[in-house]
């Protein structure tokens, strides 16, 4: 059977939610978990509060904090090690991205034999059930998720399907969010945009997650502004927060396509962050996909506010809902340019390559070549 839109996580959600984290471990019979985060998490205090939520509950964690952007086979490893070393029985994964991604692939391990990388390459994975992830941004959506991406020691992405593998209980606090800075809210936010568009514009969309990845859309254009411009109002955190699950969701239907396949090879060559990547990638894929998709390309422009006549030409709604796109981007979250970061010209036609082979093309609704890809990356440094 193909059931539609199962959704197996049990989510703890709401402003001071992180205080039910102990009773969430004892419930499931943890006693040492492993807290998988980064240094930055640690200098917040995020993971004070994280630890003193278990000993309320009198449980002690381990902590892990060496997670890095793009987290490498080597942080899994380390992480891995450590949790063999402290006997620890569950894993926690605290942060944005990279920290519950982590936790996905330590806690695979916990079920498979490594190293994490084979999994990339298809071999069967056994169940690996029992995460929990405490997100403290609202960007990737990986509490929701079915899958993790894994870097390799030459620092390219290797994403690994987990449906087997997902994270089994997610406590999502929007307080934890607060602290962030703007270009840390607006890049993670538009990760969650990233997730609603592809998934609304892939091949693999149907009626049922359209419904989803439309008010996606809707809740990031009204409360990322507000977000960005007032990061403690908790009611623009919590809706983010909700759009950031659902969109996260709606990546295990519709998929993400080739505006994360840019992101991906933009990340892996020039370490610009995932957030920053897709925000720089995805007004120009739109752009490119509008002649295979001018119905939803119409609907993407009119929610960004771009002048629709009726009477424009697939490639004509397609530079409407790229400019409109990158009005949102620019004018109301104030985002980074991508001139700003150092990038090597040299290296695009290696990338082109890279990018029209990456895994998710297989749901663009249009072929992108080699030569579609290059001219991409020119007009995003342009």
């Amino acid at each position: 059977m193909d059931f539609r839109l199962v959704q197996n996580v049990k989510i703890v959600f709401g402003a001071g939610s992180l205080a039910q984290l102990g009773e969430l471990v004892v419930s499931v019979g943890g006693k040492r978990p492993l807290v998988i985060t980064d240094k930055g998490i640690v200098a917040a205090g995020i993971a004070d509060k994280t630890n003193a939520a278990l000993k309320n509950c009198g449980v002690e964690g381990v902590l892990f904090d060496g997670v890095e952007p793009d987290p490498s086979r080597r942080v899994v490893e380390a992480a891995w090690d450590l949790y063999t070393k402290e006997g620890c029985d569950l894993v926690i994964g605290l942060g944005g991205g990279s920290a519950m991604d982590t936790g996905k692939a330590v806690n695979i391990l916990r079920f498979n034999e490594g190293p994490i990388l084979r999994f990339a390459h298809g071999d069967e994975m056994k169940p690996a059930p029992g995460l929990i992830v405490v997100p403290t941004t609202s960007g990737t959506g990986s509490e929701l998720s079915d899958g993790l991406v894994i870097s390799g020691d030459d620092g390219e992405k290797h994403p690994i399907l987990a449906t087997l593998a997902s994270s089994e209980y997610a406590v999502v606090d929007p307080e934890l969010m607060t602290g962030m800075p703007p270009h840390i809210t607006a890049s993670t936010g538009f990760d969650t945009l990233a997730h609603g568009i592809e998934a609304y514009t892939s091949t693999a969309a149907d009626l049922l997650s359209d419904q989803i990845t439309k008010r996606v859309m809707e809740m990031v254009t009204r409360w990322l502004p507000v977000a960005v411009t007032d990061g403690s109002n908790i009611e623009a955190r919590s809706n983010m927060a909700a759009a950031c699950l659902m969109g996260g969701w709606m990546l295990r239907y519709g998929h993400t396509h080739a505006g994360h396949s840019v992101a991906h090879i933009l990340g892996a060559h020039f370490h610009i962050p995932h957030g920053f990547a897709c925000a720089y990638a995805l007004p120009w894929v739109l752009e490119f996909n509008a002649p295979a998709i001018p119905d939803k390309t119409r609907r993407v422009a009119k929610q960004f506010g771009a002048l629709i006549t009726g009477n424009e030409s697939p490639e004509e709604l397609g530079a409407k809902a790229r400019r409109a796109l990158i009005s949102f981007r620019d004018v109301d979250l104030h985002l980074k340019s991508a001139k700003d970061w150092t990038i090597d010209r040299s290296q695009f036609p290696q990338m082109a390559k890279e990018i029209s082979e990456e895994l998710f093309q297989v749901f663009n609704p249009r072929k992108m070549t080699e030569a579609d890809a290059l001219e991409i990356l020119e007009k995003i440094f342009s």
